[in-house]
Parts: structure tokens; C-alpha cells; sequence
């Protein structure tokens, strides 16, 4: 987990146990009187109150954050599932499909090439195909097609 996350309940930690350490050192000097050591007990339970009161917190941004990487997973599963049908509507070949996702994702034709040991020249071609058969007139219509809907307010 994050260390930003575990911040405040680190410094209320060291918090306690600087008074612990002040207390029982109070109580073995007795130099202190009972208001001064009443005073910082219930500092200490304070803060052991908010330190617990932050774990649980911490406890429970970390099952919202579980559950929205659980979703955002699902989502992007759905989202290449719907690419890929639109594919097979558009008829794309399987290295159309490939370079459409490449497309999609933001490389550039050179990038493509490369990472599919192909031609520059190739990955022009085939996108010049998928945007004919998508009946887009580049890249960002083929992206927009996709994300038009997640943009909409529900």
C-alpha cells in the first residue's frame, strides 16, 4: 500500500509513543502533579482514538480502491469486447484488428511497424482500410467511435 496513505497514522504512532514514554517517565520522576499527568493521558487516549479511527479509514478506502480496480478491469474487458465486434462488423482482418487497437491505443504508424515487424508502409495501408471500412478519416474518429458513449453524463 501507498505511504501517503499511512502518513497521518504513522506521525499519531510516534504521537503515542513519545507520551507513552513521557508518561512513564512523569510517573517515575514523580516530579509531575496529577493534573499534568491526567492532561497528557488523555492526550494519549486521543490520539490513540484518532489513530484507530484513521486505520479503519485507511481500512476502508483500500477495499473502495480494490473494488475500482475490480471494475475498471471489467470495464476495459467490455470495452475491447465491443472493439472487437465492431471489428468483425467492419470485417477487419485480424491484422487490421491489431493495428486498430494499435491505432486506438495512440502509437504511431512507425511504432506500429515496429512492434509488429512490418513495414511503415504496410501499417499505412491497413490503416487507410480500416478507416475506410469503419468510415472514419483517421485515428481520432476511430477513437471517438469508441469513447463517444463513456463520455456521456449518465
Amino acid at each position: 500500500m501507498s505511504l501517503k496513505l499511512y502518513l497521518p497514522a504513522i506521525v499519531l504512532a510516534f504521537a503515542m509513543v513519545f507520551f507513552i514514554f513521557d508518561i512513564i517517565s512523569d510517573v517515575l520522576s514523580n516530579e509531575d502533579g496529577f493534573l499534568h499527568l491526567s492532561l497528557e493521558l488523555m492526550v494519549f487516549m486521543a490520539i490513540s482514538l484518532v489513530l484507530f479511527h484513521e486505520l479503519q479509514h485507511v481500512k476502508s478506502l483500500n477495499k473502495v480502491i480494490i473494488i475500482e480496480k475490480s471494475k475498471t478491469a471489467r470495464l476495459a474487458g467490455e470495452l475491447l469486447q465491443v472493439m472487437k465486434e465492431q471489428f468483425a462488423k467492419w470485417q477487419l482482418t485480424p491484422s487490421e484488428c491489431e493495428v486498430s487497437l494499435l491505432l486506438i491505443k495512440g502509437l504511431s504508424m512507425k511504432e506500429i511497424a515496429e512492434a509488429r515487424q512490418v513495414k511503415e508502409k504496410t501499417v499505412r495501408g491497413q490503416a487507410t482500410a480500416i478507416y475506410a471500412k469503419a468510415n472514419c478519416a483517421g485515428r481520432h474518429e476511430l477513437a471517438a467511435y469508441f469513447i463517444e458513449d463513456l463520455m456521456r453524463e449518465v
